[in-house]
């Protein structure tokens, strides 16, 4: 044990080895390093010692303002000041802030970015002691306990904790700043299931911190993976509200390892820490469903599908041509695909397939361009048929739909058709964010199937469809059931476009709920639908150029329909017919 006369010699030496530190300088220092990590972002290192954070101010910036972000304390404008002697900020000005004013988040982003090859071992930090990226060759304990404990005077404790004799440190010498020692910007957080967020409170209240990655987009690396938004405006919204949480001037620039702070509100519950209400919910439903499979597993169709029958539902028609985007628009090119999917089912297979809608002019048939017409003659084929001709009528056709999904379904069951073999299955293309692409599939969430569907008006009244039931309910084991047997579908949809290398959503592909805004809503047509087994493809992201581009070609549109018939053969755990060369449109 050393004794008290040698513990306060050594803290003496370390006092006058760091002296420099405790003061603050105006003057402009005679040795500094500097390590820019954007372009208004920049560390600096002064007398191989002494750690600062630089920003480059704008023409709305003052001293109160910077101080209130950077600091997180608006009355520490004065200090920022006095550190940087100008009276008045001048736009493009590198303003100085020490280590020591900084939040943690700031001082964590100035630290990790100088020393990248320091971790978290436990609820201890390990330091390497100069191994940064700029000279760091005046440091000694006293240093690393005013970065990383948030005083020099911790030094002697660390030098115990680390088994040392002395405060001086060689080059990538490992430091170890024990749990109880370490400053709030390196402390073990709770941790998302995936290690990808950190889980921290400030005075905005809670919040999921996540670090952004070398050529990662904030839109993609955050936005869409963690909140579930994919719509163009609610990206753009979310993105704003997280840029003012986390104190971030441009979206574009922002320097590798800065936390971005996404409230936990926004999150979707899988994300949750554990123990969170929305995430005890998930998983209890998440387990029912695990349930309702193993209590009533998916009674398999007969070799080649046998006895399947297939609702196939083309998205939009009539007046309505759905979404537009690089000279392709939805309908027309969905139909096609639906089609060729038709063939495919009735030429190699033995499933039936009931068309919900016809083109009155081609018919159902795989068209041999590449180009298509959009000829507004998609009819629904319901008694009697139903053509959109008018604005506002799109609505009326989708609810239409279903109700003839209902009434093939009851009829189907009725002869004999064991409800596990009957699947509707709704073709679509997206409007999402321009820089996502790939399928996506959406299953009716349990939840948000609660209501009585249906209508008495008198604009569908003279449908038999609708005569036959006009309202519909559905009971919470009905709800569960379906959801579990339509995401096992949804899960073969994604899979078999993986399989043939077709673009897949990077983020939760499969979605039990639509998300705009603060509203979340199961797709109408699946909504009231009582097929237990029952999908919206949303096939490519239109938004998207290259996924524009695949849906316009007659070839591809092939693919599609060929993983979506083999999506049927893994649901059912049945092997697909031998692979072949995708078959020409005739």
């Amino acid at each position: 044990m050393r004794s008290p006369i040698t513990l306060l010699f050594v803290f003496f030496v370390v006092v006058v080895l760091a002296a420099g530190v405790s003061g603050t300088c105006a003057a402009e220092p005679t040795s500094r390093e500097v390590m820019q990590i954007s372009s208004d972002t920049r560390i600096a290192v002064l007398h191989g010692r002494e750690i600062e954070l630089e920003v480059r101010a704008d023409k709305q910036d003052d001293y109160a303002s910077l101080a209130r972000r950077l600091t997180g304390d608006e009355t520490q404008a004065e200090a920022l000041e006095a550190h940087n002697s100008p009276a008045r900020v001048a736009p493009d000005s590198w303003i100085r802030v020490p280590l020591a004013l900084l939040t943690p988040e700031f001082r964590s982003l100035a630290l990790t970015n100088l020393f990248p090859r320091d971790y978290q071992d436990g609820e201890d930090w390990i330091h390497l002691a100069r191994s940064g990226g700029l000279a760091t060759y005046d440091e000694g304990l006293w240093q690393v306990a005013e970065w990383f404990a948030g005083r020099g005077e911790a030094f002697s404790e660390l030098m115990a904790a680390n088994g040392l004799a002395s405060p001086e440190l060689r080059e990538h010498q490992s430091v170890r700043i024990p749990a109880a020692l370490v400053h709030p910007a390196f402390r073990a957080r709770m941790h998302s299931d995936d290690g990808a967020l950190a889980f921290a409170s400030d005075r905005d209240g809670p919040f999921a911190g996540y670090r952004l990655q070398a050529g990662e987009a904030l839109y993609s690396a955050v936005v869409v993976r963690f909140t579930g938004r994919t719509s163009a405006e609610d990206v753009r919204e979310v993105t704003a509200q997280l840029l003012a949480r986390s104190n971030i001037r441009d979206p574009r620039d922002i320097a590798v390892g800065y936390v971005v702070k996404i409230p936990l509100d926004l999150l979707e519950p899988e994300f949750l820490p554990s123990g969170h209400p929305r995430r005890r919910e998930a998983e209890a439903q998440q387990a029912e469903l695990d349930r309702a499979l193993a209590q009533q597993p998916v009674a398999g169709a007969g070799s080649g599908l046998e006895g399947l029958v297939v609702i196939l539902d083309p998205g939009h028609g009539g007046r309505d041509l759905g979404t537009m985007n690089h000279g392709i628009w939805e309908h027309d090119y969905v139909y096609d695909v639906a089609c060729r999917l038709k063939r495919l089912l009735e030429t190699r297979t033995a499933a039936t397939v009931v068309m919900t809608l016809e083109d009155k002019e081609t018919g159902c048939v795989p068209s041999k361009r590449d180009k298509l017409v959009a000829n507004h003659q998609g009819t629904i084929l319901t008694t009697p048929a139903f053509l959109a001709k008018e604005e506002g009528e799109a609505k009326i056709g989708v609810n239409l739909r279903w109700y003839l999904a209902n009434s093939v379904y009851r009829d189907v069951v009725k002869r004999g058709v064991s409800p596990d073999r009957v699947v509707f299955v709704s073709l679509h293309a997206d409007s999402r964010h321009p820089g996502l692409r790939g399928v996506m599939v959406y299953v009716p969430g349990a939840n948000y199937r609660t209501k009585i569907y249906g209508s008495n008006a008198s604009v569908y009244r003279k449908y038999r469809q609708v005569q036959e039931k006009p309202t519909i309910s559905f009971s919470k084991k009905q709800r569960v059931r379906s959801l579990a047997v339509s995401h096992k579908l949804a899960r073969a949809v994604v899979e078999s476009f993986e399989q043939a290398g077709l673009p897949v959503h990077p983020y939760q592909p499969v979605r039990e709920k639509v998300i705009r805004g603060r509203a979340k809503w199961v797709p109408a047509v699946l909504r009231g639908n009582a097929v237990p087994t029952k999908v919206l493809v949303e096939m490519v992201n239109l938004s998207n150029r290259a996924d524009a581009k695949l849906l316009a070609s007659a070839a591809k549109r092939q693919a599609l329909a060929g993983a979506l018939e083999r999506a049927l053969f893994r649901y059912y755990g049945e092997p697909p017919p031998a692979a072949a060369t995708a078959m020409a449109a005739e």
